[in-house]
């Protein structure tokens, strides 16, 4: 799968969230942008995003978050409950991500800023990616 930024893809309707962080004793001070990637195989639901976290311009790590049920991605991915499948489910660290700061202080800072609004936001997000990619493989 390959996620880019949504807003190479549906542009102004895209939003991005900043954060400025100061005397946190897990992350050092900055502004931090969380960018949000999607998943551009239109025929795939994953219902996932990657976020790119950049601090002061600079990618400092990547964020999954999925937010349905462990049983939606369970069966999403074809397991049965005895099988150990990946964690899609809430927030991780991906593995690709560069942990230029530390990953659990990030975990930490995203779990403290994710509330309803901001979860609403990604899946219209992920509803605008999707629907742009669907027409564009209609129009081919």
């Amino acid at each position: 799968m390959e996620f880019i930024p949504a807003g190479e893809i549906i542009g102004e309707a895209h939003r991005v969230r900043t954060v400025g962080l100061r005397k946190s004793p897990h992350l050092p001070d900055g502004d931090y942008t969380f960018v949000d990637m999607y998943c551009i195989d239109p025929d795939c639901d994953c219902r996932k995003t990657m976020i790119q976290v950049m601090r002061n311009g600079i990618h400092v790590g990547t964020i999954n978050f999925g937010w349905e049920s462990p049983e939606f991605y369970r069966k999403w991915m074809g397991g049965d409950e005895d099988e150990s499948m990946p964690d899609l489910h809430g927030a991780t660290i991906d593995i690709t991500s560069p942990n230029r700061v530390s990953p659990q202080g990030m975990l930490s800072f995203f779990h403290a800023l994710l509330d309803e609004k901001w979860i609403t936001l990604i899946k219209s997000h992920y509803s605008a990616v999707k629907a742009r990619l669907a027409k564009k493989t209609m129009q081919k």
